[in-house]
């Protein structure tokens, strides 16, 4: 299930990284952003999803410019960015979900984790990329994560 020879690699939707950013407690978006600060996955973005990212913890968790260009630059480190070549239109609800699949896709991802349980999570699979949420993901990859984290805390 888990390629032995590299890190998975990882998209997690806006809602997965604004959840993670925003509510850093013990949660499931969080672990995913820890095992991604180790290593452990490498987690793929677009310029989209940082955008939207950005526009969102503005908005929603009033984080201001400064707090946001400290992001973008830790973010620089952890991220792997690329730039979808493909336009889809899979989704016809809200075409920015679109974005999401596009860099899934230009990524070639081991699995999509998002918090769209409407319009991206029922698709169940892209193209041979699973969509999970975070708390499946972690149960699928990692069923032992928090024996792991409770074992490196001390």
């Amino acid at each position: 299930m888990r390629p032995a020879a590299r890190p998975l690699r990882v998209v997690a939707d806006t809602n997965v990284l604004f959840s993670a950013l925003a509510f850093p407690k013990d949660t499931p978006p969080a672990r995913l952003l820890a095992l991604a600060r180790r290593g452990t996955i490498s987690l793929v973005a677009s310029p989209f999803i940082l955008h939207e990212l950005e526009a969102t913890l503005a908005a929603r968790a009033g984080w201001d410019a400064t707090r946001l260009a400290l992001l973008r630059r830790r973010l620089r480190s952890l991220l792997q960015l690329v730039e979808p070549a493909q336009r889809l239109r899979v989704i016809t609800r809200i075409d920015a979900d679109n974005r999401i699949l596009e860099c899934a896709l230009e990524a070639k991802a081991d699995a999509l984790v998002t918090g769209n349980l409407k319009d991206i999570r029922p698709l169940g699979s892209f193209r041979g990329i699973p969509i999970l949420t975070p708390r499946e993901f972690l149960e699928t990859y990692f069923p032992d994560l928090r024996a792991l984290v409770r074992n490196t805390k001390a």
